[in-house]
């Protein structure tokens, strides 16, 4: 898998996140999209889609990450 790849799954996480702190069911939403379609993109390609959502969910972690720092510090 690419290094482009990998980012734009990383910035999908990270646009999820950002979303759902104003808009928690268009984030929820976004999130389930993007889950049914790496596994049904495993369903048919027998890829390693695994790694995709892992790259997305870590640009889910970072943001609430950072979130919780900033208000911690605030």
């Amino acid at each position: 898998m690419g290094i482009l790849t990998s980012l734009v799954h990383f910035l999908g996480g990270v646009l999820t996140a950002l979303v759902t702190t104003k808009f928690t069911v268009l984030g929820l939403v976004m999130l389930i999209l993007f889950i049914i379609y790496e596994l049904d993109e495993r369903w048919h390609l027998s890829d390693e889609s695994y790694r995709d959502i892992l790259e997305y969910m870590i640009g889910v972690y970072v943001v609430a990450f950072v979130i919780f720092v900033w208000n911690v510090i605030q």
